[in-house]
């Protein structure tokens, strides 16, 4: 049976690693990079915070502040493990307001910009003189995730990036070919009118969920369509253009006519597995971390009918990227040793992988040849990845403005244009406030 879908919040807070049914548990040992070497200052105490890794990765968190102890005499770490990114933002201010500062946090996109903003969150190149060399090291759509007003506020830690994810049987069934998938977006919507005219499943699902790879609206309009969100100074919405207005009224002609399933005006991530498990929709656009719950969730021979390709190319030409970060609190007690630690802990991720697919922060480890043995992980590595997220402390709000005039447009209440219009006179308020 199918289980319910999970909070949206515990979504957000494990992003590529997914529902808890994808948690599985550590086991053997676990490698790292070794970073260098801690500036000394005598014993230190680090507190460090995750967001929802207790459940099935402690023995992963464990070893690794292990071995970074036994290389860094002096070094304790204190791990503390906060259940989802909502309680990181409350409870860091009350650390914050309290004294109790930790040394480095786990922040999710939706409130590092909120920290930076304040300057709550030191920028990284006020903790090192070698800020363009760490750069260097990391996923450069990963960091750039981070840079916000042209300066790095995090350390990259593990993100997911989009795939397709298809039901090849329904492929052969409408006279596709199951070993060429869509590439780009106008097969897309050909092959999902093919499947819908000729097996009555709907061709794919799309849904409007904020998290990364669901096709949330900003992957919709920058990486599909390929218009920018904001003006080049950032201070005004920029996607209300004829382009996407073009693009916007496919998906409303699409869930109109049934090629593109109607869940994906209101549902959520697992709504749209849930529907390809059933044999119900051809295609849906997530991380290949659904692989595992498919696998969980249907029977063998059903598991077989799913495939899996890099994501089809849209305009923005790259993939839709989400991340974990690792950010630095100005109020920490050891902020040096808390940058150290940080890039050492975003070296351990190749045995994170090996448990759930997720994309390293550091390139190093995703050239590592793990990540050519299935075509899970291969999509995870081959792809480009862009962060398509407005990097500003409303983005929340941001999303949910943009998420209900898309719902507007695709349920025939507004024109696209309207919808688009109305979209951005929200942002355009949003951006002026400065909130």
């Amino acid at each position: 049976m199918v289980p319910t879908r999970p909070s949206r919040r515990r979504f957000l807070a494990a992003t590529a690693i997914g529902a808890a049914s994808l948690m599985i548990s550590a086991c053997g040992v676990f490698g790292g990079t070794t970073s260098e070497a801690a500036p000394s200052g005598g014993p230190a105490t680090l507190e460090f915070w995750t967001i929802n890794l207790k459940e099935g990765y402690t023995p992963y968190i464990e070893g690794a502040i292990s071995r970074y102890e036994q290389q860094h005499p002096g070094v304790t770490i204190k791990w503390v493990d906060i259940p989802d990114f909502e309680q990181t933002q409350s409870k860091l201010l009350a650390a914050i307001s309290g004294g109790a500062t930790p040394d480095v946090v786990n922040m999710t996109p939706f409130i590092l910009p909120k920290f930076a903003a304040t300057d709550t969150i030191y920028p990284i190149d006020e903790l090192t003189q070698d800020a363009g060399a760490v750069a260097a090291e990391y996923v450069p759509g990963l960091w750039d995730a981070g840079v916000i007003g042209g300066k790095a506020y995090a350390i990259p830690f593990y993100g997911s990036v989009s795939a397709l994810i298809y039901n090849a049987d329904l492929f052969e069934k409408a006279g596709l070919d199951p070993a060429k998938p869509p590439a780009n977006w106008d097969e897309v919507f050909a092959a999902a009118r093919a499947i819908h005219d000729k097996t009555g499943a709907s061709g794919f699902v799309q849904t409007l969920d904020d998290f990364d790879d669901a096709g949330n609206p900003s992957d919709i309009l920058a990486g599909q369509a390929g218009v920018p969100l904001l003006s080049d100074d950032g201070k005004k919405a920029a996607f209300a253009t004829p382009e996407a207005v073009a693009h916007l009224d496919q998906y409303a002609k699409g869930v109109a006519e049934g090629w593109i399933d109607r869940t994906s005006v209101n549902g959520g991530v697992m709504d749209g597995a849930k529907i390809l498990a059933q044999g119900k929709t051809g295609m849906v656009f997530l991380g290949p971390w659904i692989l595992r719950w498919l696998k969980d969730n249907t029977d063998e021979q059903t598991f077989k009918k799913f495939k899996v390709a890099e994501h089809p190319e849209g305009a923005g030409g790259a993939a839709n990227g989400f991340l974990q970060h690792f950010a630095i609190p100005r109020a920490a007690k050891h902020p040096k040793e808390a940058l150290d630690f940080a890039r050492y802990f975003s070296g351990t991720t190749l045995e994170l992988a090996k448990q759930a697919p997720v994309l390293p922060g550091l390139a190093s480890i995703a050239k590592d040849p793990y990540f050519q043995t299935t075509e899970e992980t291969k999509v995870l590595v081959d792809q480009e990845v862009k962060f398509y997220w407005p990097k500003h402390p409303a983005v929340a709000e941001m999303f949910a403005a943009l998420r209900a005039e898309f719902q507007s447009a695709l349920l025939g209440d507004k024109p696209a244009e309207r919808a688009l219009q109305d979209a951005a006179k929200r942002w355009d308020e949003l951006l002026a406030a400065g909130s």
